[in-house]
């Protein structure tokens, strides 16, 4: 007899959609969820089509194994290679789509979140991180520097100065740290993590997409604004989302004591 045939290989970038929520585990536990360009490629292809399906409320960004992403696979690269050009072309459009992704986003980190791996998990909105996550930005050992929007996103969760000694030192921080510091937003135990995130993603996934699309849309332009013009864009939203099926619904439930049952954007 002949032995049995070996099934299809696991996806590397494993998705499926299950109560409005798109969950994307990076799958490549043997490499700590290692990135190739290709890798990346498939990724930023799907959240391009994520971002026009209306089946996905909510985006749940994880990863298989022990870690969340532990940055690159440097088996691909190469001395001498054009890193300006991987960055401009193939990493940094997979990092903006996600910062810009129309509908809310989660990262639960898992484990290790470096280099790609924690640009990635700063690109989501909320962070959610495992106490045994380790953030790190280990270019300091290479003789490089940090990419993958650390220098963006890092400052605007933690002082200059922590930020400089995460990147000078390349020390770990571990979740509790993380959570303390303001690079994670929520905290879990690892063995609730998933369940937690995935509680989270399908409670965002059953609000208002309207109103959440549009104040996660209002939040990132706010960084470049004064008081002002965000009164302005605060009431010309308010204007809108009052026009929709979303508010009259919330009004109605208001009055009737009764939880909300919002529909999908028009």
């Amino acid at each position: 007899m002949s032995p049995p045939e070996d099934g299809p290989a696991a996806p590397v970038i494993d998705s499926r959609i299950e109560d409005d929520v798109l969950t994307v585990r990076l799958n490549k536990p043997d490499k700590m969820n290692a990135l190739t360009m290709g890798d990346l490629d498939e990724i930023g292809a799907l959240l391009e089509r994520s971002a026009r399906d209306d089946a996905v409320r909510c985006l749940l960004l994880t990863g298989a194994g022990r870690a969340f992403c532990a940055g690159r696979d440097l088996s691909e690269a190469r001395e001498g290679e054009d890193a300006q050009a991987l960055l401009s072309t193939r990493i940094n459009p997979v990092i903006e789509a996600l910062y810009h992704f129309p509908k809310p986003t989660v990262a639960a980190v898992n484990g290790a979140a470096m280099g790609i791996g924690l640009g990635l998990s700063l690109a989501c909105d909320i962070v959610y991180a495992a106490e045994g996550a380790r953030f790190s930005s280990p270019f300091a050992r290479l003789g490089a520097a940090l990419d993958s929007g650390g220098h963006y996103f890092l400052p605007r969760r933690m002082s200059a100065g922590r930020v400089l000694e995460m990147i000078y030192t390349g020390d770990v921080i571990d979740g509790a740290q993380a959570h303390r510091l303001g690079l994670a937003d929520r905290l879990a135990p690892d063995s609730v993590l998933a369940a937690a995130a995935r509680d989270l993603a399908r409670r965002i996934a059953d609000g208002p997409q309207a109103a959440l699309c549009a104040q996660k849309a209002l939040v990132r332009r706010s960084l470049e604004m004064d008081l002002a013009e965000v009164l302005v864009e605060e009431a010309r939203t308010q204007g809108a989302l009052a026009r929709t099926a979303d508010y009259a619904e919330g009004l109605a439930a208001f009055r009737e004591r009764r939880p909300p049952r919002f529909g999908r954007m028009a």
